[in-house]
C-alpha cells in the first residue's frame, strides 16, 4: 500500500469501517478515524526503525497485535521489530510463536534498543517494569484494551478501548479500514490474520466474552487464517506442574465471603501461567465470584485476578492494593473480568530459606489486600505452606 492511502479520511467513514466502529467507539471520539491516525504517526518518522516492546509474558493477543503491526510499518516503508523482557511461558504461545516463525529479540537492558529511535505499545500503555529505556528512544504508538493505570499518556498515536475484548481486534480493524489490508495474495496473509484470530480468541475466553466488534474483526481474520496451525496451538493441554499449581492453590485456599485467595508458592518461569489457570478455576466454585492466585516466579511476585462481580474493577482493585513503583507505573492491572501484578522481590530474592521467603510473600500480600478487603487483616494464617521447591 502507498503511503498516504488512508489520507482521505471521508472515505473511511461507511461500510466495513463503520461496522467495526460503531458499536464500540473509542470513550474519547477522535478527530480522524483511528487507522488514519495510526498512519498519519508512522508516516511521520520518515523510516526511522521501530520497536515493539511487548510488556510481560508474551501472550497471543500481543503477539498477534506486534505481527499486524510490524506488517503495517514494512507496507509504509517503516523497519519495525519486536522484542520483549519476558519468556514466552505458555506452552501454546510458545507453539504459536514457532509455528508462525515470528521473530522476536528478548532484551534485558537499554543498550538492547540503541538501534531503535521509536518504540510503539501493543496491548499495553505501560512498559516492562525495570526496563530502563535509552533516552532518546520515544513513544509512538499505543494500541490497548486494558484500562490504563493513571498517568498522562503522551503518544502521537493512542488508541484505548477498553470496551474491545482484545488489542487484536483494534489491529484487525487497521487492517480491514485499509492499512495493509489481507487479501489472501501475500505470503503472511494467513500469518497475521492467524495470530489475530487467535488473539482474539484467548483474550476473549473462547468468544465467551467478544462483543461485536470482535465478532467482526474474528470474521475479517477468520477469511485469511491457517485452520490448521490455529488448530493446532488451540489445542488446550495441562502440564504436570500446572496440575501442581492447581493443587497447591486449592490446599491454601483462603475464602473471604465471596473472595478467594491462594498462595501457591514457587512456580517455574515455563509454568506462569499456570497461576492464571488455577484463579480461573477457583472461579467456578459456586459461592466465589472474586479469586486472586499468587506465587513466586523468578524474582517477583506474580499473581492473578479473576471476577464475575460487576462491583469489582480489577484495575481500580490492583491499584489500591499493590500501587505504584518509584517511577508511577502501577504494579498491577486489569479489564472488566481479571487482571494480573508482578512486584519484583528485591533484595530479598536472594534468601535462601525458602520457607522464611514465602512467609514474607505471603504476608505481604495479604497485607496489601487487606486494603481492598479488610477481613483479610485479622484472617491472616500461616497454612501457605508449599514453596514449590
Amino acid at each position: 500500500m502507498e503511503k498516504g492511502a488512508l489520507r482521505d479520511a471521508g472515505a473511511l467513514t461507511t461500510g466495513a469501517f463503520a461496522t467495526l466502529q460503531t458499536p464500540l467507539a473509542s470513550p474519547v471520539i477522535p478527530s480522524v478515524p483511528p487507522a488514519v491516525s495510526l498512519e498519519r504517526a508512522l508516516s511521520s518518522i520518515g523510516g526511522a526503525p521501530v520497536v515493539v516492546l511487548l510488556t510481560g509474558h508474551p501472550d497471543p493477543d500481543a503477539i498477534g497485535c506486534a505481527l499486524a503491526h510490524q506488517r503495517i510499518c514494512e507496507s509504509l516503508g517503516v523497519p519495525c521489530a519486536i522484542a520483549h523482557v519476558l519468556p514466552v511461558s505458555h506452552r501454546e504461545n510458545r507453539a504459536l510463536v514457532k509455528l508462525l516463525n515470528v521473530e522476536m529479540t528478548m532484551i534485558s537492558s537499554a543498550a538492547d534498543l540503541s538501534a531503535f529511535k521509536f518504540y510503539s505499545l501493543v496491548d499495553t500503555s505501560v512498559v516492562e517494569s525495570g526496563l530502563d529505556l535509552p533516552a532518546d528512544l520515544k513513544l509512538l504508538t499505543i494500541v490497548d484494551h486494558h484500562r490504563q493505570g493513571g498517568g498522562k499518556l503522551d503518544a502521537p498515536h493512542i488508541d484505548i478501548r477498553t470496551a474491545m475484548g482484545a488489542s487484536s481486534s483494534i489491529y484487525a480493524e487497521y487492517l480491514q479500514a485499509g492499512l495493509s489490508p489481507l487479501s489472501g495474495e501475500r505470503r503472511d496473509d494467513a500469518r497475521v490474520a492467524t495470530a489475530l484470530l487467535f488473539g482474539i480468541q484467548t483474550d476473549t475466553d473462547d468468544f465467551t466474552n467478544a462483543t461485536p466488534a470482535d465478532f467482526a474483526a474474528a470474521a475479517y481474520t477468520k477469511a485469511y487464517c491457517d485452520g490448521d496451525v490455529l488448530k493446532r496451538v488451540g489445542r488446550r493441554t495441562v502440564s504436570a506442574a500446572a496440575m501442581d499449581v492447581l493443587g497447591h492453590a486449592l490446599e491454601s485456599l483462603l475464602v473471604v465471603r465471596d473472595f478467594a485467595i491462594a498462595g501457591v508458592g514457587r512456580v517455574p518461569v515455563g509454568d506462569r501461567d499456570a497461576i492464571g489457570a488455577a484463579a480461573d478455576y477457583i472461579l467456578k466454585r459456586e459461592d466465589i465470584d472474586t479469586a486472586l492466585v499468587f506465587g513466586v516466579v523468578e524474582d517477583r511476585i506474580d499473581g492473578s485476578l479473576r471476577t464475575t462481580s460487576p462491583s469489582v474493577d480489577p484495575a481500580v482493585f490492583m491499584q489500591t492494593a499493590f500501587g505504584r513503583d518509584r517511577d508511577g507505573k502501577p504494579y498491577g492491572g486489569g479489564r472488566a473480568d481479571k487482571g494480573g501484578f508482578q512486584i519484583p522481590l528485591g533484595l530479598i530474592a536472594d534468601c535462601e530459606n525458602s520457607d522464611a521467603l514465602w512467609e514474607i510473600v505471603s504476608q505481604t500480600v495479604l497485607g496489601r489486600l487487606a486494603r481492598v478487603v479488610p477481613e483479610l487483616a485479622p484472617k491472616r494464617r500461616h497454612s501457605e505452606k508449599h514453596n514449590g521447591d
